[in-house]
């Protein structure tokens, strides 16, 4: 399948430290983005969580600290999980557009050479 068919919105490479956190772990978890998009993203981690599972994000750029609701979508044992971003406040939302499109400008587009 092509991507306008697969997936709403393109994802962009890129590596942000990310807190992973779940209503039954008091502890964040560490991880980093292997890709981003305005609808979710992939985080790489040893530990992945279980699919259906709810999560809170927080990672910054920039300045700004983003802060997204979640739910896990895909889960690769020490590899990684991928994540569905379920709410993202507007003004979170304006600053993650921003930042995806400078980098689909700086050519980080997944699957473009």
């Amino acid at each position: 399948m092509t991507w306008p068919q697969k997936r709403q919105y393109p994802r962009m490479k890129t590596n942000i430290p990310v807190e992973l956190r779940r209503p039954v772990i008091t502890t964040p978890i560490r991880a980093q983005t292997a890709d981003l998009c305005l609808g979710g993203c992939y985080l790489e981690m040893a530990f992945t969580q279980e699919v259906s599972s709810e999560v809170d994000i927080v990672f910054w750029i920039g300045e700004s600290k983003i802060c997204a609701k979640g739910v896990v979508v895909s889960s690769h044992p020490n590899v990684g999980n991928g994540l569905k971003f379920t709410y993202v406040s507007p003004e979170d939302q304006f600053v993650l557009k921003n930042y995806l499109e400078t980098l689909q400008h700086a050519g980080r587009l997944m699957g473009v050479s």
